[in-house]
């Protein structure tokens, strides 16, 4: 992998006001100046070539870019991260990535409120166009801590089922600088702490994190994120290995601030989002998993009374793209999900799930066919040896057993950090018949509970993504995607096969084949 870095380099740049598209030069032209930005600022008219490729504004002039940071992999076809900011607007940025053939980007000027989008189209014009600040700048405001769930939410926090695996795990000295949610996989989001690694006795750092802290932050987005591959670390070796347009970063800072995103920062070098500390890990997981949520493209959740839409007490619901604040009364059976605006009044409509999915792929089913039971000694079902994974709305896992008859006592629940999982659980029991002895969704809790006498024959037990309400009011099985995990007891077993434990599912080895740098490149938006 060959990579090149320009640091202090200046380089012009049209930005056009108005709403509609100008073009300013073929992607190859306007490729060539980021690769070869002049060093010296005296001389950056020679650069104001990219106005002229274009349809030149009098009424906007040029803006210079200073490129603080480049870097170009040459195995990937030449594909370059130039971010950097504007010269002469204080608080701007500016962002663009892609390869020779396909460009998107934008500037901010995020103190004045402006922001231009570049993206090229199917002739492989690169055009230019004023969009609201929010596709280039998302500062976030979503509400306050409450202090008083203090107890509450870490009390609830780390209550686990009785054996799990990677990021399910309770921390137990587990190296915080070395951690991966899914090994192997393609996609890389990375959570830089190197701010907080100073010692906190001589820095002005506000809160004192330990060990337990940063590793709940860590599980909360891998749980948030754990229905797609992609592999959320804290190992910055891993993510300098993986090519640039699959890695994404997320910076944290030890001091108050408002947390702020650069949407569609996917396949770029610079901090993504930059999230400031709040009073524990937990919570900012779920800040860190909104804010990562923009990286992606995503907008804000909303409503016709609220920016932030709060949620549905009734069900302990709320959309993380929303307001994550109510859950802090809810405790472990808070629910925070992915949203396509199917709730009345929602202002944003669009499709959470397909919108992250243009950057990293699905997970697969874990559990395609019907899979036995796994009874131990006394007829106990343990979560170590019976758990999969809801990986979409569709998902159905079934789990078979044979009984001469008794009492069936199973509890169905998810196994990862509740402020990251997303998966709200239906279990229904059905006979050989295919009769339903039993289903179980009770509301506002995530588990399901199957508890009944049943007579001697064969059972299955069928797991999904559960719904409460209608997805007017409510939620529907849209976003209940997860892990989960069966303990409890079957009692008189017979017949039952014992396959071996479930174990995680690996990464899915995909081909490097190249995506494009904008999400729709024939289009102005992504």
């Amino acid at each position: 992998m060959g990579r090149t870095t320009a640091l202090a380099a200046c380089a012009a740049l049209a930005a056009l006001a108005g709403a509609s598209a100008h073009g300013i030069g073929k992607n190859r032209d306007v490729y060539a100046r980021l690769m070869a930005p002049t060093r010296d600022r005296r001389s950056a008219a020679a650069l104001s070539g990219w106005v002229a490729m274009g349809t030149p504004d009098p009424v906007a002039p040029a803006l210079e870019v200073e490129l603080l940071d480049r870097e170009v992999d040459e195995a990937d076809g030449g594909y370059i991260s130039a971010t950097g900011r504007l010269l002469g607007h204080e608080g701007s940025d500016f962002m663009m990535k892609g390869t020779p053939d396909n460009l998107y980007g934008w500037a901010a000027l995020v103190d004045e409120g402006r922001a231009f989008e570049y993206t090229t189209g199917a002739d492989g014009e690169v055009t230019v166009a004023e969009v609201p600040l929010e596709k280039a700048h998302v500062e976030c405001e979503v509400g306050e801590e409450e202090e008083a769930s203090t107890a509450e939410v870490d009390a609830d926090a780390h209550r686990e089922a009785d054996s799990l695996a990677i990021h399910e795990a309770a921390y137990a000295g587990q190296d915080i600088r070395k951690l991966q949610s899914l090994p192997g996989a393609k996609m890389v989001l990375y959570l830089d702490y190197s701010d907080f690694w100073v010692d906190v006795r001589t820095s002005d750092a506000v809160r004192r994190y330990n060990k337990q802290h940063f590793y709940d932050n860590w599980r909360v987005p891998s749980a948030g994120f754990s229905m797609f591959e992609l592999n959320v670390v804290t190992d910055k070796a891993v993510y300098d290995r993986t090519p640039i347009r699959n890695r994404a970063k997320a910076c944290f800072y030890n001091e108050d601030g408002r947390s702020y995103a650069r949407p569609h920062s996917i396949g770029t070098n610079g901090c993504g989002s930059t999230n400031y500390v709040k009073r524990n890990g937990v919570i900012l997981g779920k800040v860190t998993l909104h804010e990562a949520g923009h990286q992606f493209g995503l907008g804000h959740d909303g409503d016709t009374h609220n920016s932030y839409h709060k949620g549905d007490r009734r069900f302990r619901w709320t959309p993380i793209m929303g307001s994550h604040w109510p859950g802090e009364w809810w405790g472990s059976q808070a629910l925070y999900q992915w949203s396509m605006g199917e709730y009345k009044g929602a202002t944003n409509r669009e499709d959470d799930l397909a919108k992250i999915g243009r950057y990293v792929q699905r997970r697969t089913d874990d559990i395609r066919a019907p899979r036995a039971l796994v009874v131990g000694g006394n007829g106990r079902v343990s979560v170590a040896q019976n758990r999969g994974k809801i990986t979409d709305r569709t998902d159905v896992d079934s789990f078979t057993f044979s009984t001469a008859g008794g009492r069936v006592d199973l509890t169905v629940t998810r196994t990862e950090l509740y402020a990251g999982s997303m998966l709200d659980i239906e279990a229904t029991l059905r006979d050989s018949s295919g009769r339903v002895v039993v289903r179980s969704n009770p509301t506002a809790d995530r588990s399901a509970y199957i508890d009944r006498t049943v007579g001697a024959g064969d059972y299955t037990l069928d797991i999904r993504g559960g719904a409460e309400g209608t997805p007017q009011s409510g939620f529907s099985t849209y976003s209940s995607l997860g892990n989960y995990g069966i303990s409890g007891t079957v009692a008189n077993v017979a017949g039952a096969a014992t396959p071996e434990p479930a174990t995680p599912q690996p990464a899915t080895p995909q081909p490097a084949t190249p995506q494009p740098a904008t999400p729709q490149p024939t289009t102005a938006t992504p």
